[in-house]
């Protein structure tokens, strides 16, 4: 069987999409992958034998702005049925399999056209998403985006779908309750887990921060209010005359929007000497930073994007061997009160997230017991070859 992925972004800045193409890899599946082209790279479409990248050719930034009046005019739709169309023809292929909820439309024209499945792979919950960014929710970018529409869209683009891919059970349930016309037995839970083998194999570099005598909290992934990352900056705060000792080491791009909310934060005097951010730094590096860490964090705030799955940064923080303290959202709650690899706070309060933190730096055993459930949790169950167990029988179905 020879299947689509459809990208509006980089295959090679994407671990979740490389990790599902190389489950159907292993598992005899020929892979060609839709995607825009990374500047620079002159090895863009060199990836692996059964994995093919197709450069999309139109423009990131004609995409961006075609994407923001797509409720107005729906350019972004038909040009990406075009691009779609003529992949599908070119290289014969047997499904689609579109990378989130605003790629249905097109890939759903295309094959009611030539008559092939399609899977829908929601990597997050895309209508409570939009209607979170303030990119898409200030005025007057609001009445352009028309970010509400997308409650109504996403009823009838999940109709176009095949089989359907969620990130966790607890959005699966959400989603059946939503839409009782959905059948079950076509959505397959495939979560944000980690490819160990990957992971594992970076080497570790004991001396990657020039902190010492320090307790480092870690948190990986976008820096925004959102994220929680408040929540943490306030809660550190509040430790530092008990805990001087603390540091906080953030790493991962501020959002945009509020780029200048965090600058002021970061650069709180009292608190100059115990944050330690990096916009960006090779994923190849996050065995050093974790090495590095006592605890790692997850503090986001509790809506119905966040309710839609975990993080990766969970299971990464989990295979390192880290305690792991994070908020109440539904999803990763549920992880982590099933391995007891963590301790679990009231999202968006720093005083309890001060509290939960507490506990773990004065009971070093209580860490390293945390960590060693954690780990062993990802080793024989959260994993991509475990969980790629689901995918696979989902292409399976599709092929009967």
């Amino acid at each position: 069987m020879k299947v689509g992925f459809i990208l509006d972004g980089n295959f090679k800045n994407d671990q979740r999409v490389i990790n599902e193409a190389r489950i159907l890899e292993h598992a005899k599946y020929e892979v060609f992958v839709l995607n825009l082209p990374i500047k620079n790279d002159t090895n863009f479409l060199k990836f692996s034998p059964k994995i093919s990248l197709i450069k999309n050719r139109i423009p990131r930034r004609i995409l961006n702005y075609l994407f923001a009046l797509d409720n107005l005019l729906p350019l972004y739709d038909f040009f990406w049925y075009l691009a779609i169309i003529k992949f599908v023809k070119k290289y014969s292929l047997n499904v689609l399999h579109v990378h989130d909820l605003y790629l249905s439309r097109p890939a759903g024209w295309v094959v009611r056209k030539l008559n092939i499945p399609l899977v829908i792979d929601l990597h997050e919950n895309y209508p409570a998403a939009i209607n979170g960014y303030r990119w898409a929710t200030q005025f007057p970018a609001r009445w352009i985006v028309r970010p509400w529409r997308w409650r109504k869209k996403e009823k009838k683009y999940l109709s176009f779908a095949s089989a359907i891919i969620v990130l966790s059970s607890h959005y699966k349930k959400i989603l059946c309750e939503k839409y009782p016309e959905i059948n079950p037995d076509t959505i397959a839970i495939y979560p944000n887990v980690p490819d160990i083998k990957t992971l594992l194999s970076y080497p570790v570099d004991k001396n990657i921060l020039p902190l010492t005598g320090k307790i480092i909290i870690f948190y990986f992934g976008i820096i925004s209010r959102r994220r929680g990352i408040h929540t943490i900056i306030n809660a550190l705060q509040s430790m530092l005359p008990e805990h001087p000792q603390l540091h906080l080491l953030l790493i991962g791009p501020v959002d945009k929007a509020e780029a200048k909310d965090f600058q002021k934060a970061f650069l709180r005097k009292e608190l100059q000497n115990n944050i330690t951010h990096y916009s960006w730094r090779d994923i190849s590096e996050f065995p050093s930073f974790a090495e590095y860490s006592h605890i790692c964090i997850s503090p986001i705030l509790k809506n119905n994007q966040h309710e839609s799955g975990v993080a990766n940064k969970i299971f990464q923080y989990m295979l390192f061997g880290k305690p792991v303290v994070a908020s109440d959202c539904t999803p990763q709650k549920e992880i982590i009160d099933r391995t007891g690899c963590g301790l679990i706070f009231k999202n968006g309060d720093p005083v309890d997230l001060a509290s939960k933190l507490s506990i773990l730096i004065q009971d070093r055993e209580k860490r390293l017991k945390m960590g060693e459930l954690g780990k062993k949790a990802v080793l024989e169950e959260y994993n991509t070859e475990f969980q790629g167990y689901s995918l696979i029988k989902m292409y399976a179905d599709l092929s009967k």
